[in-house]
């Protein structure tokens, strides 16, 4: 009988001690998370990479672009390392008017050329910034129609007289953890948001600073990311700075790191160019102002603050080209990226022209900056290339009438008719079409004069005579 009781309390003893206070509690806590992982990653939205390009297919096709326009782009491939910790980054330049002696010897872009360095892919997750990097490559090789780009003209003109720098991918390394399943990652290979990286307000933090969001790093400038960007600005010295990213829609200059815009008019005229962008390429909907006031939260050690307080860059802007805020906070892919084809194709094609557009109101606006950004900014050394060494000629690339027939070249981009399409916009020849229009005009007289007069009468005579008969 003894044996029968200890053998029963032997076969209940687990569910006895499983049935502890502390035990239940966990038990049931594993089980709620269970169920609310798998909950969230019911509504997780996975990358198609039918409709995407993986990273490495990006950089390929990139690859084969500039290698199909020998004559007007060229790419190299910048490595950094620092505490063993490495990157490589592909730079585009595209020189649509042809390589010139200077440029061919990889020297500093010729002065008198408008400059653009524009930086896609920043922040990992954010994948559909170098897609539209991409379209913009095709449509400056003439691969992809061009007939969204407002002002087209202008935009034809404008070209051979610029240089524009493309990063299509800066942050490589995230975007391998990305491809990996870290669907939310938007910090580099060793976890710092490379855009707090620059040594603008580097470093502080506000009440709801989130490292796993924007860890700045040990120092200004720690990551290789930000060295590469750094010396490629220098080096380049460009009019414009463009850092593109997702997460809303809209049109940022600065500052990020404080509510206010810049005090001078160079902010008034860069906030008329956002403006006239927003009302082209956003019907008015962008978001247009600085950064620290329209985002809700400020942001330190940016590379656009960077751009236009250390290296005086004229123009410099941050473009955010789509979010979804109907998506949960789990579904990082779906709110930073449209994921449908039409949806893709329609923020594609409507943000790749902009920097077209933006190529077409640059003069105009650096006419108007003030004698701070024109002579203080623009002339950092006395070896610097920001001056425009003559000044008549921004006047003359964007006077209309400075659209003379060039010689055509199978090596330089002369404007729309190098396009794949076979689009053309040729020069309106004002002397050409009134001289028509005379001659159409006189021959419209002649025929009226010729049917009033008798030889007409006698001829129609004639003519019903030998009808009837």
């Amino acid at each position: 009988m003894e044996k029968k009781l200890l053998l029963i309390l032997l076969l209940f003893l687990p569910f006895a001690l499983a049935s502890s206070p502390a035990e239940l509690r966990l038990l049931r806590g594993n089980i709620v998370n269970k169920r609310e992982n798998e909950k969230k990653r019911a509504n997780v939205t996975l990358p198609d990479y039918h409709l995407y390009h993986t990273m490495a297919s990006l950089l390929q096709q990139v690859k084969n672009i500039v290698d199909r326009h020998p004559s007007i782009m060229q790419m190299e491939i910048v490595r950094s390392e620092v505490d063993g910790y490495s990157t490589e980054m592909s730079v585009v330049t595209v020189s649509p008017g042809g390589w010139s002696v200077s440029e061919m010897k990889e020297e500093s872009a010729a002065s008198e050329k408008l400059r653009l360095l524009l930086d896609f892919g920043g922040h990992a997750r954010e994948l559909v910034t170098s897609e539209v990097a991409l379209r913009l490559l095709q449509m400056l090789g003439g691969e992809h129609d061009l007939s969204k780009v407002a002002g087209a003209a202008v935009v034809a003109r404008l070209l051979p007289h610029s240089i524009i720098k493309i990063v299509p991918m800066e942050n490589t390394n995230g975007r391998r953890r990305v491809e990996a399943g870290h669907l939310c990652e938007r910090k580099n290979g060793r976890g710092v948001d490379t855009n707090r990286n620059w040594d603008v307000d580097w470093g502080k933090k506000e009440k709801d600073y989130d490292p796993h969001e924007e860890y700045p790093g040990t120092s200004a400038f720690s990551e290789p990311e930000t060295r590469i960007l750094l010396q490629l600005a220098k080096s380049f010295n460009p009019h414009v700075w463009v850092n593109v990213h997702s997460g809303m829609e809209a049109l940022f200059m600065p500052y990020d790191h404080k509510a206010m815009l810049p005090l001078d008019q160079g902010a008034a005229a860069m906030q008329k160019l956002l403006q006239t962008l927003n009302g082209q390429h956003c019907s008015g909907k962008c978001v247009v102002g600085s950064g620290g006031t329209s985002v809700g939260y400020l942001s330190h050690g940016t590379g656009t603050d960077y751009m236009y307080d250390s290296l005086k860059v004229p123009i410099a802007l941050t473009f955010e080209i789509f979010g979804d805020f109907s998506a949960p906070n789990e579904d990082c892919f779906r709110m930073f990226n449209p994921i449908t084809p039409a949806q893709l194709e329609s923020v594609i094609s409507k943000w790749a022209p902009i920097f077209f557009s933006l190529l077409c109101h640059l003069p105009e606006t650096l006419m108007s900056m003030p004698m701070r950004t024109v002579k203080a900014p623009w002339r950092v050394n006395s070896s610097s290339s920001y001056t425009i060494q003559d000044p008549r000629l921004l006047k003359q690339i964007i006077s209309l009438k400075s659209h003379t027939n060039h010689p055509r070249s199978p090596h330089v981009w002369y404007g729309m008719d190098a396009l794949a399409e076979g689009k053309s916009l040729p020069a309106v020849d004002l002397q050409t079409s009134t001289q028509l229009y005379f001659i159409f005009t006189l021959m419209l007289f002649l025929l009226s004069c010729f049917r009033c007069s008798r030889f007409y009468k006698r001829l129609f005579k004639v003519l019903q005579f030998r009808s009837n008969t």
